[in-house]
């Protein structure tokens, strides 16, 4: 097989090869991702998933590593086989993890293929720009680079940060290049959906907004990423939430961790309401979970975390009622350290937060980066942005007023 991506030494195919192929309805399969502690040497990989809807097949992201294309492939050759002549690609969202293999569907045989993706979601999958731009606006806030942790192998730039923004952002760039270098995302063949195109699907006084494809909608919720998406199955009542259900949320700059809260509640209403009965999203893994609960000697705040899908009404409506009070609390927390310092930058609120005994606050704190790319000081940068705190430059110092 072609190699696509990340440099080959660096591919944990001895894990990978424990992945399974989980038939989460009827019509849909799903592909098991993959995740370490070890995000800069082993990048972890999304859940892909299948959706047929008769003649058409609906592939929802594609993962990181070349092992993905091979059962990708084979779900797509025995729907091919059994009478499905179109394809359509979309994404949960452009990160490098869920969009490394998306030239597969090249090679999938289908004589009818489209790739649909949101036009607000281009600059996300312009993968190398997309990371560079999201440290380079959070400089208006606190400098990114001096905050990474003094351990192998972020030291490097967070020692360079201390003395040079310019050289550290310079060293950011060069690993963004090795780490995407090869990445084919397809994206200047997408077919762009422009948001005066979406439709909405109401559910009693649940209100979506998105895309139909097929008889699935793609939901557009806007958590993790500007154009992220959700896919909804009304036939089978299974509700796909990519990365809006993820614990390292916000994850990213642009990531929206007040529309997390907000979705959450739709979401939890949604199943409430009956509409979902199967749930789950781009990373959940009853495998992976135990894996990061082993490394990071913690045990998860629900148990729910811990499973490869949550059935039932009472159990999805569990599911995002977690997720809902999970970010909320995040919020709360980084809201309350402002408060008791009455003035502080960001990374003297992430010290404080860090010190929060509330289980939300310190599971968040548990999943330290760079094993996991979960990084508290996005989070406190994206809650200071997003409510509109106000903020004044002392020389080198970024501080926020509570």
């Amino acid at each position: 097989m072609a190699y696509r991506g990340f440099v080959p030494g660096r591919f944990p195919t001895a894990d990978l090869k424990r992945s399974r192929i989980l038939e989460i309805s009827p019509d849909i399969t799903m592909i098991e991702g993959y995740i370490s502690d070890d995000f800069f040497f082993k990048p972890p990989s999304c859940n892909c998933f299948v959706l047929r809807d008769g003649d058409m097949v609906l592939l929802v992201d594609t993962g990181t590593y070349p092992f993905y294309r091979r059962a990708i492939l084979d779900v797509l050759d025995r729907h091919r086989r059994d009478g499905a002549k179109r394809l359509v690609l979309m994404l949960t969202q452009g990160h490098f993890d869920h969009v490394a293999n998306n030239d597969v569907i090249l090679e999938a045989g289908y004589g009818d293929v489209r790739f649909l993706l949101p036009e607000v979601e281009l600059p996300v999958i312009d993968l190398f720009h997309h990371w560079m731009g999201d440290f380079e606006a959070m400089t208006e806030y606190y400098n990114p680079y001096r905050e990474f942790p003094m351990v192998f192998p972020t030291a490097v730039i967070g020692l360079t940060g201390r003395m040079s923004a310019r050289l550290a952002r310079s060293l950011l760039s060069s690993s963004c290049r090795m780490l995407f270098r090869g990445i084919q995302n397809l994206a200047d063949r997408a077919e762009i959906l422009r948001l005066d195109e979406r439709v909405e699907w109401g559910f009693g006084d649940v209100v979506f907004k998105g895309w139909e494809v097929g008889r699935f909608l793609a939901v557009h919720d806007a958590t993790h990423s500007p154009g992220h998406l959700s896919f909804y199955d009304p036939q089978d009542k299974v509700f796909l939430t990519g990365d809006a259900t993820l614990e390292i949320n916000p994850a990213f700059f642009d990531s929206s961790l007040e529309t997390c809260i907000e979705m959450m509640g739709r979401f939890r209403r949604f199943a409430e309401l009956g509409y979902v009965e199967t749930a789950t999203d781009a990373h959940r893994s009853s495998i992976w979970a135990q894996e990061l609960a082993t490394a990071f000697d913690y045990n998860p705040i629900h148990p729910l975390q811990a499973v490869d899908a949550a059935h039932g009404g009472d159990e999805c409506a569990a599911l995002y009622g977690f997720f809902e009070e999970y970010y909320a609390a995040l919020k709360r927390e980084v809201m309350s350290a402002l408060t008791r310092l009455r003035e502080a930058t960001v990374p003297e609120m992430v010290e404080e937060f860090e010190g929060s005994r509330d289980p939300n606050a310190r599971f968040k704190t548990t999943l330290a980066f760079p094993r996991v790319p979960s990084r508290v000081d996005v989070m406190v940068a994206n809650v200071m942005k997003e409510n509109g705190i106000q903020r004044r430059r002392e020389g080198e110092r970024i501080v926020f007023s509570a």
